[in-house]
């Protein structure tokens, strides 16, 4: 766990480092967007690192697979 939580935050600093010069000049709107997708990264993240079985992308994903399906059916002349 000691080692995730340090390849986390290594990450992270170099992400701050490289990203927090250029969010100082961009407007309000790109800030907000940047914060919004650095959600999803800090949970994932804390999954990573503390390896609970919580739902993740895959999860996600597999939520998605019946509908489209069902949608390539509806489409899908050969199978009507």
């Amino acid at each position: 766990m000691l080692g995730k939580l340090i390849c986390v935050l290594l990450l992270a600093a170099a992400m701050l480092i490289y990203d927090l010069p250029r969010l100082k000049k961009s407007s309000r709107h790109d800030r907000m967007i940047y914060g919004i997708m650095i959600v999803p990264l800090l949970y994932l993240a804390f999954l990573f690192i503390s390896s609970k079985p919580w739902p993740n992308i895959d999860s996600i994903f597999n939520l998605f697979t019946k509908p489209a399906q069902q949608i390539i059916h509806w489409l899908n002349p050969a199978q009507s």
